[in-house]
This record gives C-alpha cells, structure tokens and sequence, in this order.
C-alpha cells in the first residue's frame, strides 16, 4: 500500500511549487468582476426608494421646511362694477368687450324718457308763486311812491302856506313891538319930566308916581309883546325844522306823518322785491340745473372713473335696466393679482411686503411680485371683488394675494376675445417663497 502511494505523488521537478493559497484570492476576484451588472440595479433601486420615501416624510412631517411653493394659484384682478343710476333702456355700447378704456371715456349710454319731472314741476310751481307776490310787490311799491309824491307835493304847499302864515304873525308882532316901544320911550319922557318938575316943586310926588306907574304897565305890555315875539320866531324855526308846535301847522303834520309812512312802507317793499328778485334768481339756477340733470338721466352716458379693460357686457344695447343695475365689468389688466393656496403653517413667511416669484402659464419669464394680503378664508363677497372665483381651500390652508410688480408681458392670442387672452385671467400659475427650505432650516438652526 506504501507503494500506491509513492506512485501517485508528483514527480519532483526544479520548476517552483504554485501554492493554493495565494491562487484562491485571485480566483474570488476574477469572479466578482465578471458579475453582471442588472444585478447591481436592484440593490441601487432600493436604495432610491427609501431615500424618497425618507424625503415624503419628512414634508408630511415638516412642510414649512421643505415646501416653499404652492401650483394651485391663478391670475387675477379685482374687478369694477360699471352701474346705472337710473332706470331706462340700454341705447348703447361705445367699448367692446377686450377693449381698454381710459378714465373719461364713455362706455354705455342709458335712455329713459321717462324719468320723474317731480322736482322740476315743484320748482316750476315756486317760480310762479315768487313771481306773483313780486308782481303784487311791485304795484304796491308803484302805488305808494305816486302817492308819496302826492304827499310831497300837498305837503310844499301847507308848508308854504304855514310859513307865510307864521311871518304875517311875525310881522304883525313886530308892529305891535315897534308900537309898545315907542309908548314905553314916551312914557319914560314924560317920567323925566314930571321928575324934574317935582323936584322944581312944581308938581307933587304923587303925580310923578301915576306917571311911573303908567310906565311900568306900558314896559310889561312891551315884555308880554316881546315873549309872543320869541314864540312866534320859535314856532317858524321849528316849522322850518320839520317841528310842528303850533295849531297853523297841523295840516303840514299831518301830511309829514304820512310821508313819513309811505316812506318805510317803501323801503320795505323795496328790500321785499329785492328778496324776491335773489329767491327768484335762485330758482331760476335749481331749474336750469334739474333741467340739465333731466336731460342728462334722459340720455345718460356712463362714463369711466378710471382705466381698465371690458371683460363682459351684462345688459347689451336694448336691455331695460332698473337704477343700480350692473352693465358691465371691467377689471384693471396694469393692476394683475396672482391667488395662491399655501399651507397655514407658512403664516409667518407670509407676511405682507413677503417677495414671491410667480409662473404663469404661457409666459416665458418668471414675474416678481410681493404678498399683498392673506385670508384665512374667503366667502362668497369677498371673492365676488375679483373677476376670477379662487381655487378650492382645505383645512389648514390659507390664500395668499401677490401684486405684481410688473404688468404681466402680453399672451400670444389664440382666439380674438377669448378670456384667457384678456390680462391672462384665469391662468394658471405657480407662486413660490424667495427665501429657499435650507435657509428656513438654516434661520431656525
């Protein structure tokens, strides 16, 4: 058996011996290398795999880190309700639909002959009213300056006539002055003399005192003269005055007090017609004005406060409308908005003043914009202040208002007058933050 054994060993040779150790490793490496490679896709598909769902995750879990835009947003602008303020019929339509306006241009114009008169007739009425109690002023006024001028002319006479009266008393007072006078200097003559005689002795004393004593009466008799003298000079001064005293003047009072009557009268009925001339005037102005306003509501032309662009007729031409009634409605297209849905954890990047980008379907370049407004919600009222109705709203999301910057660059037309050609209403868009997730991580790190 020790020979079997012997016979199969090797030969010995000079050649060195080739160990299986060191062959083994080179085999294993051979061998991987030549694996194929589909084997390898599996193992780095997995891998894809967890890292997404890794990263879904993570958004559910965190979206204010992770989601920084939102696609349900659409182009938008609040709209202006173009209304009547009267009833009538519609006669006309001067902008078409996709047309701009600019402000004071005539959009409709409303006809309505039959408008209420109401007013004009009433001051109408007032005209008449004012202009017959001017007319009764008037002749009243006439009236009473004849009759002035009657009283003037009676009045020159019984004044002339009592002033002639009151120098003839004058006169004839003074000649009873001048008479008293010489009576009173004669009288003095024969006092002198007696005087002298007595003191001759050749007349008594008692004689000279009768003589005195006749002087003396004759000296009151001057002084009596004289005061009706004064009276009579006072009582014609003051007739001259417009002062009647005496009984001589009573008819020239009388006449003096009417003067005097008709002249306030006058003066009243002077300031009366110029009260009623100023009412009347005014008048005039209310019904010049309502017959303008008449006219004007009777063939009303609406016309624009502001620029914009039609984007539908309510009521076309032949359409009866009641006062307030909305004929069309037009929004701003230099003014565009941009209604976004965002999640309501992102409340406080969405502050107003916030810079936003903004994609809009159809438009080539990225618009820049900043948060105008955020609602938590929006019914009916509020959205019925915008020409588009907003994108559906879940719970925990709030609307986000962009204003843009700039107007939006025109759309190519696709079809003349189509909606979606008019300011791009109604597209589409995406709007998103310009601050990125990593620098929210990083802002709160």
């Amino acid at each position: 058996m020790s020979d079997k054994l012997e016979h199969r060993r090797p030969p010995a040779t000079h050649l060195p011996t080739l160990r299986t150790d060191e062959l083994a490793p080179a085999r294993g490496g051979s061998a991987l290398s030549k694996r194929p490679l589909w084997h390898v896709v599996p193992r780095l598909t997995s891998y894809g795999v967890a890292v997404f769902i890794v990263w879904v995750i993570l958004t559910v879990m965190f979206p204010p880190v992770f989601t920084r835009s939102s696609e349900r947003a659409v182009v938008d602008a609040p709209v202006n309700l173009v209304t009547t303020p009267v009833e009538g019929v519609v006669a006309g339509q001067h902008v078409a639909v996709g047309a701009s306006f600019a402000p004071g241009d005539t959009l409709m114009s409303v006809q309505n002959p039959n408008i209420d008169r109401a007013l004009l007739v009433e001051l109408t009425g007032k005209k008449l009213d004012n202009q017959q109690r001017y007319d009764a002023a008037k002749a009243r006024l006439e009236g009473d300056q004849a009759r002035l001028a009657a009283t003037d002319q009676e009045t020159k006479k019984y004044q002339a006539a009592a002033q002639a009266e009151h120098a003839a008393k004058i006169r004839g007072i003074q000649a009873r002055m001048a008479v008293a006078k010489g009576q009173v200097d004669q009288q003095e003559d024969v006092v002198n003399r007696n005087q002298a005689m007595q003191w001759a002795g050749a007349v008594s004393e008692a004689y000279t005192n009768a003589s005195r004593y006749q002087l003396s009466i004759l000296s009151n008799s001057k002084e009596a003269i004289r005061a009706e003298l004064d009276n009579a000079l006072s009582n014609s001064q003051a007739a001259k005055g417009k002062v009647y005293l005496s009984s001589t003047d009573g008819a020239v009072s009388t006449l003096a007090q009417r003067h005097d009557e008709l002249t306030a009268e006058i003066t009243q009925l002077q300031a009366e017609l110029t009260q009623l001339e100023q009412y009347g005037k005014s008048v005039d102005a209310l019904i010049a004005d309502e017959e303008r306003r008449l006219d004007r509501m009777s063939n009303l032309d609406i016309r624009a406060y502001d620029t914009g662009m039609v984007q539908d007729v309510l009521t076309p031409p032949g359409t009866r409308v009641a006062a307030g009634a909305t004929l069309l409605r037009s929004t701003n297209c230099a003014q565009p908005r941009v209604v976004a849905v965002f999640p309501r954890s992102l409340s406080n990047d969405l502050l107003p003043g916030a810079k936003v980008t903004v994609r809009v379907d159809g438009v080539g370049v990225p618009l820049s914009g900043k948060v105008a407004e955020i609602l938590p919600r929006a019914p009916d009222g509020e959205q019925a202040r915008y020409f588009v109705p907003f994108p559906p709203i879940e719970k925990n999301e709030i609307y986000l208002i962009a204003k843009l910057d700039k107007p939006l660059p025109a759309p190519p037309q696709q079809s003349a007058g189509a909606a979606s050609d008019r300011c791009a209403m109604g597209r589409w868009a995406r709007v998103s933050l310009d601050q990125p997730w990593w620098g929210h991580i990083r802002a709160l790190i």
